[in-house]
């Protein structure tokens, strides 16, 4: 009988202990589900206006392109279409790239933060979800690479003004390829993980439901196992007591009327 009550206690210490746990599993599967859905909303809105910074910046570099053909390679060291370039890359296309390179750094913090949570999910039996590729970062990498190909047009730009360069045309058109290509090359990036970024998200959501319904289904039957186990030990010792009171056990047939 001792042991009877000994495991009833027990059985209820277990029984308070799975609730115990449950509820700070269930917060913490919420709290990784919330910091994956916030960090990959930030990395694709940060996507967004990479893109339309990016986009600013290819319009620009098209109509300095547009200027260059008007210059020609045999351009007057003080036509004013020099002065209007400089103007043009200095007010309009280096604030747009720099723009774009500090969304593009805070995009890689976002995606650090998705895959540390993402890391911490798959630690539940059966979650496979796989982390974002480290080629976002690129995205910082091609702008910067933008930015430094912008500082050799302003250096050419001076040289054209001061007579050091005589085919202004050519010398231009090969420093804005040098800045479309990274840019063309971030646009394509932006596109695919913005994509990914979406089915991420779904993913998360579906994931996350069904942890938080498959600790609810495990407590719920160990509960129920629990209730079991504690009526048998209950059957057990209203026989034990009745042996001590009367001296035998009391008969369990059932009698028909």
């Amino acid at each position: 009988m001792v042991l009877a009550v000994l495991g009833l206690l027990v059985d209820a210490s277990v029984l308070v202990g799975i609730w115990a746990a449950y509820g700070p599993a269930r917060s913490g599967v919420t709290d990784v589900s919330n910091t994956l859905t916030q960090s990959l909303q930030v990395a694709n809105k940060g996507l967004t206006r990479v893109n339309g910074y990016v986009q600013t910046a290819r319009q620009t570099v098209a109509q300095v392109n547009d200027v260059a053909t008007q210059m020609g390679d045999r351009v007057q060291t003080s036509s004013p279409l020099i002065t209007a370039l400089s103007q043009r890359v200095d007010t309009k296309l280096a604030p747009v790239l720099e723009q774009a390179q500090t969304t593009a750094a805070a995009i890689h913090d976002a995606v650090l933060k998705v895959n540390s949570a993402l890391l911490a999910l798959n630690r539940f039996p059966g979650v496979t979800l796989p982390t974002l590729s480290n080629q976002l970062g690129t995205v910082s990498d091609r702008a910067q690479e933008a930015e430094s190909a912008v500082q050799d047009l302003r250096v050419t730009l001076s040289n054209i003004k001061s007579g050091a360069v005589t085919k202004a045309e050519t010398a231009v058109m090969q420093i804005t390829s040098r800045i479309d290509a990274p840019l063309t090359r971030i646009q394509s990036l932006v596109n695919t993980y913005q994509a990914k970024a979406v089915q991420a998200q779904d993913r998360v959501s579906s994931t996350t439901n069904t942890i938080l319904t498959l600790l609810l289904v495990t407590a719920l039957s160990l509960t129920l196992l629990l209730i079991i186990f504690s009526a048998g030990l209950l059957l057990l010792i209203y026989i034990c007591w009745q042996y001590i009171r009367k001296g035998r056990f009391p008969s369990l047939r059932v009698v028909n009327a």
